[in-house]
């Protein structure tokens, strides 16, 4: 079986360099122009299932990816939800919320940010959604996502420390390639968007 899973293209949000996953914003020019090059890559190869995040971002990526029927939007791969730090830069949370940052920083695991969720909630969900896909028959598999998402992904295919989540970056409109052969899952490649 092949995985093949498309971080979304960018956004507003991205431009800012803002903490975000819960927002529901769309991509820009960039973004889409992103998402066309991804489609184009892809256009040769017939997808078995199709799977989306619940968020604008990632619909709009994969209607430019793949036309056909069938999508299965689940929540599972959604991007974190930071909560009370939604749609914040680094500076603002250093101005009004510095000792909730330092307490997330030094606890990046299992601290749950206010109204949001702990990396640990996320791995799980996450960890959740690929021992189903574990049990597909089918050839091509296409996801369409985050890029905390997809590094949570990475980390579960690794199965070691959790720490392996910063050793890897997923930048707008990536792909990358991941085979299950044998019961287990590898990361076969990862491919950034020529743009």
């Amino acid at each position: 079986m092949k995985i093949y899973i498309v971080r979304h293209g960018e956004t507003e949000e991205n431009i800012k360099k803002t903490y975000y996953g819960d927002i529901d914003c769309e991509l820009t020019e960039k973004g889409i122009k992103q998402a066309e090059l991804v489609g184009e890559k892809l256009k040769h190869i017939n997808f078995d299932k199709v799977f989306c995040s619940e968020k604008k971002r990632a619909k709009e990526t994969l209607k430019k990816i793949y036309e056909g029927e069938g999508v299965k939007v689940d929540s599972r791969l959604n991007e974190r939800n930071f909560g009370i730090f939604e749609g914040k830069n680094y500076k603002q949370l250093q101005d009004s919320f510095k000792l909730e940052y330092d307490t997330w920083t030094n606890d990046w695991k299992e601290y749950s940010i206010e109204k949001g969720e702990s990396f640990i909630e996320v791995y799980n969900r996450v960890k959740s959604f690929m021992e189903e896909l574990k049990k597909e028959s089918v050839e091509n598999i296409l996801i369409c996502t985050h890029g905390g998402i997809i590094r949570t992904i990475y980390t579960y295919i690794l199965e070691g420390s959790l720490d392996n989540y910063w050793r890897f970056n997923s930048k707008n409109a990536d792909l990358s390639i991941i085979k299950l052969e044998y019961g287990y899952f590898y990361i076969d490649s990862i491919i950034p968007v020529e743009f």
